[in-house]
C-alpha cells in the first residue's frame, strides 16, 4: 500500500513513454536512494541538486572544527581522538550531520579488518618473532642500507595482499625490532614502512588503471 501511495506521487506528462526514454525530473532529496532498486526505473542517477540557502547556522561546524585544533593545540593533556568524538557528537546534535548516514560511511569490514591485523601485530612482538626476524636479518649480514631495503620490500608485497593500514600494523615491530638488532635509529624503518605501506600504485595490480 505504501509502494502504491509512492509510485502516486510521481507526476509526468500525459505523452506516451516508450523503453529507454529518459527522464529529467525536480524531485526531493532522497529520491535517486529512494528508486534506484525498484523495477520502475532501469537507472536514476543524480545530476545536481538545487542548492540551499546558506545561513550563519551553516558556518558552525567550522567553528567547531577550529575550535577542537585549538583546544587540542592550546592543552597538550586533551586526548585528539576523544576531542575529535567530542567534535563529531556536536554535529550530530546540532543536526549538521545525520546520524543514520555517519554510521554507514564507515567501512565496518576494512575496521575489522585493520583491528585484526594490529592484533597480529601485538601477537608477533608478544610472541618473539619480530626478534626472530630481527636476528636473522642481522645474522644473514644485511647493513643497515640492505635492511632498509628488505624492510620496505616486504612491507609493499604485504600493502598488496591486505591494507596499508594492515600492513604497516604488521611490518613496523619487525622494523623497529631490526633496527634494534643492528643498534641503528629506528626512523628510517618506520619511514620505510609508511612510504611502502602507501605505495601500491607503484605496481602494475595496485590499481584497475595500473595495469592500463
Amino acid at each position: 500500500e505504501e509502494e502504491e501511495e509512492d509510485k502516486g506521487d510521481i507526476e509526468v506528462t500525459k505523452s506516451k513513454l516508450f523503453s529507454g526514454d529518459v527522464l529529467l525530473a525536480l524531485a526531493p532529496e532522497g529520491f535517486a536512494e529512494k528508486w534506484q532498486n525498484k523495477e520502475d526505473f532501469l537507472m536514476v542517477s543524480t545530476i545536481s541538486t538545487v542548492p540551499k540557502p546558506i545561513v550563519y547556522y551553516d558556518y558552525v561546524p567550522v567553528a567547531i572544527f577550529a575550535a577542537m585544533i585549538a583546544w587540542v593545540a592550546a592543552d597538550p593533556d586533551v586526548n585528539m581522538v576523544q576531542a575529535a568524538m567530542a567534535a563529531a557528537a556536536l554535529n550530530v546534535f546540532g543536526g549538521w550531520v545525520d546520524a543514520k548516514l555517519a554510521v554507514s560511511y564507515v567501512p565496518w569490514d576494512l575496521m575489522l579488518l585493520i583491528g585484526s591485523m594490529l592484533g597480529v601485530s601485538r601477537a608477533i612482538t608478544n610472541s618473539g618473532l619480530a626478534e626472530f626476524i630481527a636476528d636473522g636479518v642481522k645474522n644473514a649480514g644485511f647493513g643497515p642500507q640492505t635492511a632498509l631495503f628488505f624492510v620496505y620490500a616486504v612491507t609493499n608485497i604485504m600493502t598488496e595482499l591486505t591494507t596499508n593500514n594492515a600492513a604497516a600494523g604488521l611490518i613496523f615491530p619487525i622494523a623497529v625490532g631490526v633496527a634494534e638488532k643492528l643498534e641503528v635509529s629506528y626512523q628510517p624503518y618506520v619511514f620505510g614502512v609508511m612510504c611502502a605501506a602507501s605505495a601500491s600504485f607503484m605496481t602494475p595490480i595496485g590499481y584497475q588503471t595500473n595495469m592500463m
